[in-house]
């Protein structure tokens, strides 16, 4: 059943509301006056609110400004008997999802009431899906360097510039563009992601802009171009500097004309869509070298934002491996509570030239493998690419014939992983026959492991 809060000092006017009502599925609690409407709103939830543009004390407009300033997800429809074009308006601008003149058949209050709470549902609905996405796409840092990034996307996001995002492969430069969109106007509208890398020279303008059926060879049906999916939304334009020239030029003149020509169809289309770019290139270098348009890079560049690397923001690593730990293990079903001082201190230690992309990567190996609620270092450095590295901590033995031993066993356990166990694989793996192998296996106790 759905509750209605109807709000009128004609007292008849309300009785007779919430007979009407009563055996179309609503409950109304009607009120007389704007005190008792505000002390019911802050205590119970209602689908929407009947108001009554007269009224002593606080007129109707101005409960209507309190209404959507506390409750901004509740639709108000304004009533009222003596009404004009004037009133009708103006409560429209400060919010009101309609205006009814009291006295209008029961029909056309049923349809308003079912598409003000149809309007309610979509409202919470998208509130909760943002707030799910945030948590999602949620960045994390307590460094230095992170605190400007996150300062930086505070100021940036409630506008409509056009941001330029750069850093090393790995460091989260999707996940800036993403929380940039998810905290601006544009968050309920489409986000649209373009790889320039993975777009032939060919297909640049039918993928940007699209194409009419029967436009060219392959064209087999009307296709949007990105640029119109994103209309009202965000398009990000992801590895920026991998766009060839033609594709540069192309993409300027949009920017320029806020404007798309389909492949096929005479005319253009106006679109609507914010910007966002991002490059692990040195653009200012490309131009230099002919490479990139300095026409294009001052278009896009009104924001630039700059992500470091993780290994300019080490102590920002802690922080991270809680989060993937726990993340990982709901994902993996595991019941992972922690990491030793001496696994974080390995983590510490490393250079990361994936950055963050491949501290996450090196997490969900460990938690897929450990057996342990705490993951130890050894876990760590096994679950390292084998280009890495290895890192003595000062719980390690430090000299040279118990060293080699520590990394004979993590080399044999990570061969033995990567086949699955098969011993005769693994020995051909790492160049050795099946007997020394077996002897390796035994003295360092793996058998059991």
């Amino acid at each position: 059943m759905y509750h209605i809060l109807a709000i009128d000092d004609d007292l008849h006017f309300l009785a007779n509301l919430a007979k009407l009502l009563k055996y179309q599925n609503y409950s109304v609690e009607g009120v007389a006056n704007s005190f008792e409407a505000k002390q019911l709103l802050d205590k119970k939830n209602f689908h929407c609110v009947l108001l009554d543009v007269q009224m002593p004390g606080m007129d109707g407009i101005s409960l209507l400004q309190h209404i959507k300033k506390k409750h901004p997800s509740v639709p108000v429809v304004m009533i009222s008997g003596r009404s004009t074009l004037a009133i009708a308006v103006q409560a429209i601008k400060q919010g009101a999802f309609d205006f009814l003149e009291k006295g209008a058949d029961l029909d056309r209050l049923l349809i308003t009431l079912k598409n003000a709470i149809a309007q309610r549902n979509w409202m919470l609905e998208r509130e909760t899906l943002i707030k799910e996405l945030h948590e999602q796409y949620q960045m994390l840092g307590q460094s230095k360097n992170m605190q400007k990034v996150f300062k930086q996307i505070e100021a940036v996001a409630p506008t409509d510039a056009k941001v330029l995002i750069t850093g090393e492969t790995g460091t989260g430069k999707e996940l800036v563009a993403r929380t940039i969109h998810l905290k601006s106007q544009r968050a309920a509208k489409p986000y649209v992601r373009v790889n320039c890398a993975a777009i032939p020279e060919q297909l640049i303008e039918s993928t940007f802009f699209g194409h009419k059926k029967g436009s060219f060879t392959g064209a087999y049906q009307n296709q949007k171009g990105k640029f119109e999916e994103a209309d009202g939304g965000t398009i990000f334009l992801d590895e920026i500097g991998e766009l060839t020239m033609f594709g540069q030029a192309k993409l300027l003149t949009v920017l320029q004309d806020g404007e798309i020509e389909k492949i096929g169809e005479l005319g253009t289309i106006k679109v609507d869509v914010r910007v966002i770019t991002a490059t692990n290139k040195n653009l200012t270098q490309m131009i230099r070298q002919h490479l990139f348009r300095e026409d294009l890079y001052h278009r896009l560049n009104t924001i630039h934002i700059h992500i470091p690397p993780l290994r300019d923001r080490l102590e920002d690593i802690p922080l991270l491996t809680e989060f993937y730990l726990k993340q990982f293990s709901e994902t993996h079903n595991k019941s992972i509570q922690g990491i030793s001082p001496s696994a974080l201190q390995v983590l510490m230690q490393c250079e990361w030239p994936g950055n963050v992309r491949m501290l996450k990567n090196v997490l969900e190996k460990a938690v897929i493998f450990t057996t342990n609620k705490i993951l130890t270092a050894e876990e760590i450095i096994l679950a390292l690419d084998t280009s890495a590295p290895m890192i003595v901590t000062p719980e390690t033995k430090t000299d040279l014939s118990a060293y080699l031993d520590a990394m004979e066993k993590q080399f044999i356990k990570r061969a033995l992983i990567m086949c699955n166990g098969n011993r005769q694989k693994a020995a051909e793996m790492i160049g050795v026959d099946r007997a020394t192998l077996w002897r390796k296996i035994k003295k360092h106790n793996l058998g059991n492991e």
